[in-house]
């Protein structure tokens, strides 16, 4: 059963977490808190995630949900480190097959195989994020880029041919262009105020638009050998629920906040 609801209770409590921190957290940035920003904020941030997807819409009638991890890089434009320029791309699974085979006398089932077939999504953009720094840091942002959905099969028991393509067979693919918004809030757990560690919560929606895509059950196998593909064209648009870890560098001190 999908946890549609699920999620989206938690990305609209997320969303309101937000809205009140970037209310509260204006406020208290006296000059005091400034120049211990300026003194000691890191420059550049890298973050890794990992996510859930719940498709919606269209998408989310035809598929399941997903996982998926993400990485991102933000440069600090000013230097209190409000505005930011956000680099980010991510990779999710939305569906995935998995069926025995055997091969061809003589070798026949003596040697099994697992014939694998993985329906996923790729995706990257780059754009502005707005934060208010701090040990409890609100963000928002928003990306424009692309997003690419595939579908692949291979032979799991051969992985070492797969750098040849000789086991994979990329079955469908549909590339996209693709805006996100998203928020979250980052909370201190480590580090000095050059390089702080954070723990980030995060939601985005993934405008995705009219794709062509294969779920789960589309690839027909025919007694010769050969396949049919049922693709899917709809609207594939997501919400993304994700959690990870922000390490900052390049601060201009060593004081902690």
């Amino acid at each position: 059963m999908k946890t549609t609801g699920v999620r989206r209770w938690a990305a609209a409590g997320i969303g309101a977490g937000i809205a009140l921190a970037l209310g509260a957290g204006i406020a208290p940035v006296d000059a005091q808190l400034l120049e211990r920003v300026r003194e000691s904020g890191p420059r550049i941030w890298l973050d890794v995630n990992l996510g859930g997807a719940d498709p919606v819409g269209e998408f989310g009638e035809l598929v399941d949900d997903g996982f998926g991890v993400q990485a991102a890089g933000r440069f600090a434009l000013d230097p209190l480190g409000i505005a930011l320029l956000r680099v980010d791309g991510g990779f999710l699974i939305y569906g995935r097959e998995r069926q025995a085979i055997c091969f061809p006398p003589p070798i026949g089932c003596r040697i099994g195989a697992d014939l694998v077939t993985t329906n996923q999504i790729a995706y990257a953009g780059v754009g502005p994020e707005v934060q208010i720094p701090g040990n409890v840091s609100p963000y928002l942002f928003g990306t424009v880029g692309f997003s690419w959905f595939g579908t692949t099969s291979e032979l799991d028991e051969f992985d070492d041919f797969d750098d040849d393509g000789f086991f994979r067979t990329r079955n469908y693919d549909d590339f996209v262009l693709a805006g996100r918004l998203g928020g979250g809030l980052r909370v201190r757990v480590g580090g000095t105020g050059a390089g702080p560690v954070m723990v980030d919560f995060g939601v985005e929606y993934h405008r995705n638009g009219v794709a062509e895509y294969l779920r789960r059950g589309d690839i027909l196998d025919h007694p010769d050998g050969s396949i049919t593909l049922f693709p899917n064209r709809t609207e594939a648009n997501l919400m993304l629920l994700r959690v990870g870890v922000s390490f900052g560098f390049g601060g201009g001190g060593n004081r902690d906040r």
